[in-house]
């Protein structure tokens, strides 16, 4: 059996290449990229690295070539551009003769959703469906380890956890659950079809998650609900872009705009992510993570 990892220079895919190469003889493992010679390190230990880019769709199909799994990562940009992205990963696959692919989906997955990435996920889901391909789905939640070191931080700070939510809730899971439940799937048999809900043990609402860090900081942190309205406000003050550019990433919001991020929240306060299950215990024989367990392994990025 091959394993081919797309994005493998992310975060994600070289988490995913060391489990795997744990799993898997070198020689069964192949990772794309945009930039073989970061991957050098897992070429020198026997994996095949080729170079692949999503924006080159005339590349992937010798970037693909062999492979019996494929786990597509989604991309980073919102909107047109991570569509486009992911169609032409479906049909370089489908040229390849791809015979499984895995895909880095979301929770929250319905037509109604407010969250514009949902729309990006959903239109990939459907790609796969109508693609004659055998997939599989990881629905992710939204990673602990964005709670914990890039909005947790400035709450520690100022003592104060702004959120427009209210009591929406999330499972919030750790990226090491979603790709060792990933690695699973791709060494294993028998998923096909199957779609995963990747989530943390319980469900938390953001004051949940100001609570936890004041228990782990020892600093009184207050949770404070504000308007839509003042949300869009706070990140205007702060020079957050309100549409994420194509192309671009911002240094304050990642790879989304202020809007993409109040539709996120947006999403959380209307219920569509209240999503938990037991899958990454399925997958991995492990129960996944709570976020005080992600806490107190990215506790350096917290304030003293």
């Amino acid at each position: 059996m091959t394993v081919v990892v797309t994005g493998a220079s992310g975060a994600f895919g070289r988490l995913a290449a060391e489990r795997l190469l744990a799993k898997l003889e070198p020689s069964q493992l192949i990772l794309v990229t945009r930039n073989p010679g970061g991957l050098a390190e897992f070429a020198k230990r026997g994996a095949q690295v080729r170079f692949g880019d999503f924006d080159q769709p005339e590349s992937l199909r010798a970037a693909f070539a062999g492979a019996d799994k494929l786990l597509l990562i989604s991309t980073l940009d919102v909107g047109e551009r991570r569509r486009r992205q992911h169609r032409s990963a479906v049909e370089g696959a489908q040229a390849a003769g791809v015979g499984h692919v895995i895909y880095t989906s979301s929770v929250g997955i319905h037509p109604r959703s407010p969250a514009f990435v949902i729309e990006d996920h959903l239109f990939t889901e459907e790609l796969l469906r109508a693609s004659g391909l055998k997939f599989t789905f990881m629905r992710d939640a939204q990673y602990a380890e964005v709670i914990t070191t890039m909005i947790a931080p400035a709450a520690v700070a100022t003592g104060e956890w702004v959120s427009s939510a209210a009591d929406g809730c999330m499972a919030f899971v750790s990226k090491k659950d979603c790709v060792e439940s990933a690695v699973a799937v791709l060494t294993t048999p028998g998923h096909e079809g199957a779609v995963y809900e990747i989530t943390g043990p319980e469900l938390l609402t953001f004051g949940d998650c100001a609570r936890i860090a004041a228990e782990v900081t020892g600093k009184p942190i207050r949770f404070v609900n504000v308007s839509h309205e003042v949300m869009q406000g706070r990140f205007d003050a702060a020079g957050v872009p309100r549409r994420h550019i194509e192309g671009t990433v911002h240094q304050a919001a990642g790879a989304w705009g202020s809007e993409e991020m109040m539709s996120y929240e947006r999403g959380i306060r209307e219920g569509y992510f209240a999503v938990a299950s037991q899958h990454v215990k399925l997958l991995s024989g492990r129960a996944a993570r709570s976020l005080r367990e992600v806490y107190q392994a990215t506790r350096d990025a917290l304030p003293a």
